[in-house]
């Protein structure tokens, strides 16, 4: 099989070579969309990156929360992507949302002279970054705002009312929220989005709970079987990928059908969502891009160009089956 090379990539989406070199070579004059298609289309067409010969190795530490989340791994590839061409290698640390292990991971990495750091913290880590030395540091999914330290988020607010807006506009009043775990930066945000949205949408707060899934299947399961008992909403909206699959196993276990029974929004656009039967409308974060401007933020700071700003970016609902307009048999 003939190797693939930047032509390749370039004649898949229709650009010049030079566009895909300087997307590929973390150069300015791409914008971040395009560069995430580049990027996806060279791991499709399992493009050969390499490390340049002609610098040496140089080591960046990653802390992660969980390894299993889809979500993280799409992340760390997107940084991946940026830090290997330009001569850096990764080393990847999975904390299982203990601040503990991650402080372990914190003082390993220092002592190791990483050239720099990107962090999804857990709950609670807050004060191990208040002193690491000046250690090039960025945080993505998650920050902490009292720390001056540059980060990559979400938009959570505005996803999760958009994603309400989206079962108002189809005439569910009674929407139940899965949430994330509170002292988690995402957790809070997502549901602040939520409350914002009943309030502003004119829905009334006593039938629109909130239950605590935790960003954790087995616990986003067993509250939203006691949502589904007690409060019977006509739409769910989870906060996770890990939070989807709770709500729809609860709702396979008590007998319910999507959309006809409960209409329902998940998170993360994973495979099996749209291989669902109905496919499952569902919020996409921009998980590749998120990991790109990461790792180039770094870069920034490690080459003495730190740039004072954050990245917020957008996230987007791909509609799908999963919700049905109150009073129709049909979904939309």
């Amino acid at each position: 099989m003939d190797r693939v090379n930047l032509s390749d990539i370039a004649k898949a989406l229709g650009i010049s070579q030079a566009t895909v070199s300087r997307a590929l070579r973390n150069k300015s004059g791409v914008s971040p969309q395009l560069r995430e298609q580049i990027f996806k289309v060279a791991q499709d067409l399992n493009y050969p990156f390499k490390l340049p010969k002609d610098r040496g190795f140089k080591r960046v530490g990653i802390i992660i929360p969980d390894f299993s989340n889809p979500f993280f791994a799409t992340v760390c590839y997107g940084i991946e992507s940026v830090l290997r061409s330009n001569g850096y290698l990764t080393y990847l640390v999975n904390t299982d949302e203990d601040w503990e292990l991650e402080l372990d991971a914190v003082r390993s990495f220092l002592e190791e002279s990483v050239a720099g750091l990107i962090v999804a913290p857990a709950a609670n880590s807050e004060r191990i970054y208040e002193n690491i030395g000046g250690k090039p540091l960025v945080f993505f999914d998650r920050h902490y705002e009292s720390l001056n330290a540059q980060s990559v988020l979400v938009d959570n607010e505005d996803i999760i009312f958009q994603a309400v807006h989206h079962l108002v506009d189809s005439g569910h009043k009674n929407i139940c929220l899965v949430s994330g775990y509170q002292p988690i930066y995402t957790g809070r945000t997502r549901t602040l989005g939520f409350t914002k949205a009943i309030e502003l949408l004119g829905l009334k707060k006593q039938n629109c709970p909130i239950v605590e899934g935790n960003f954790r299947e087995p616990e986003a399961y067993e509250a939203t079987k006691v949502a589904l008992k007690k409060y019977k909403p006509t739409a769910i909206v989870a906060t996770s990928n890990k939070t989807s699959l709770g709500v729809l196993r609860a709702l396979r276990e008590l007998g319910l059908s999507i959309p006809n029974d409960v209409s329902f929004i998940g998170f993360d656009n994973l495979e099996w969502m749209e291989l669902n039967d109905p496919p499952i409308t569902t919020i996409v974060q921009p998980a590749f891009t998120m990991g790109t401007l990461a790792a180039s933020l770094l870069l920034q700071q490690i080459h003495g160009h730190p740039s004072s700003e954050s990245v917020v970016l957008k996230a987007e609902i791909k509609y799908r089956s999963s919700v049905r307009r109150i009073g129709e048999q049909n979904v939309v």
